[in-house]
């Protein structure tokens, strides 16, 4: 097997457990789950997909999370789908949660910043 096989199935076994702790459906698994997929995973679509799936959750610290990681994403990436983000950051900044709102801030500026 050569080293990037070897590298490229050690980061599809990353982004399973990823996975997993995001369909665990436990709150804390969940966000740490999102926060490890945005800075660790290696499927750009697959990752935006998942956090735009997220970013709609009932739960204010899973959504705000979410939100966050678009800004991850677009600092990792240097892109992002912004027709489709954007306005779900927008929304968050009029989240009734200041946490999701604060997250959401985080996310425009890092989106701004690296996407061009």
């Amino acid at each position: 097997m050569r080293a990037f096989d070897i590298i490229a199935k050690k980061r599809d076994n990353k982004e399973n457990n990823h996975f997993q702790l995001i369909k665990s459906g436990i709150k804390e698994n969940v966000i740490q789950g999102l926060l490890g997929l945005s800075l660790y995973g290696g499927n750009f679509d697959l990752i935006q997909e998942t956090l735009v799936e997220y970013s709609g959750n009932s739960d204010e610290n899973i959504r705000g999370i979410a939100i966050l990681c678009f800004g991850h994403i677009a600092r990792i990436y240097g892109k992002i789908n912004t027709e489709l983000v954007l306005p779900i950051v927008q929304k968050g900044l009029k989240d009734k949660n200041s946490f999701v709102r604060g997250h959401s801030h985080s996310a425009l500026d890092d989106i701004e910043f690296f996407v061009k």
